[in-house]
């Protein structure tokens, strides 16, 4: 009898005969979800440490990206724009919901809670990167009872816009999370979204690259 596959262990996506992933395929996501959340309730609590290392598992499912931190699942979509002035423009939602029990807390400035750098490429390959600052210092409540949509939108205040034929790669990540009580830690690397401004733009959403950040 094969052994089981743990609840934390990101599985390989359905894919169809040319190699493509298969959205159409029961990846036995509800399962897996529902079963860990059993697990995580049944089991007694042990005490983390500030320093511990995070776990992030990703998961691709019918109805897109879910990403598994500690004990919240976020599950972001991007939308890409095309502007009345010509430019380009993503919006970005991320759905944000405890698991575990836990009440937790997510740092929220004036822009959002997703922090967005990345790059801007011109059809010749030449790369210009960006970051985005923090303004102010909010928190928001994120609980399993209610979850939570937050919404941001690309370029914020100060940074370059996409235009025609251009490419941009936006890495995203979190300001700040935490749980109860502790240590508040931001998560750097969560997902990427790229763009290409043409006739039809289309966000692609993935896991982190290997190139993140260059």
């Amino acid at each position: 009898m094969a052994p089981e596959t743990p609840a934390h262990v990101s599985k390989e996506p359905a894919r169809n005969a040319a190699g493509e992933i298969d959205l159409d395929a029961d990846d036995g996501l509800d399962a897996d979800i529902a079963a860990l959340d059993a697990n995580t309730k049944s089991a007694k609590a042990e005490p983390r440490s500030e320093t511990a290392g995070r776990e992030i598992v990703y998961r691709v499912t019918p109805k897109g990206l879910v990403i598994e931190l500690d004990g919240v699942h976020l599950r972001p979509e991007a939308k890409a724009l095309k502007d009345k002035n010509g430019a380009y423009s993503i919006e970005i939602a991320l759905q944000v919901e405890s698991f575990d029990g836990r009440q937790y807390w997510l740092k929220k400035p004036s822009e959002g809670p997703l922090s967005l750098a990345g790059k801007i490429e011109d059809k010749a390959g030449k790369a210009k990167r960006f970051s985005d600052e923090r303004h102010g210092d909010a928190e928001e409540i994120v609980t399993g009872a209610e979850p939570r949509t937050f919404r941001q939108r690309w370029p914020g205040k100060g940074q370059p816009r996409l235009g025609w034929g251009q490419t941009v790669t936006l890495e995203v990540g979190l300001w700040g999370i935490k749980a109860e009580s502790e240590r508040e830690r931001p998560v750097r690397r969560l997902f990427e979204v790229k763009v290409l401004g043409d006739n039809k733009p289309r966000a692609v959403l993935t896991p982190p690259t290997l190139d993140w950040g260059n």
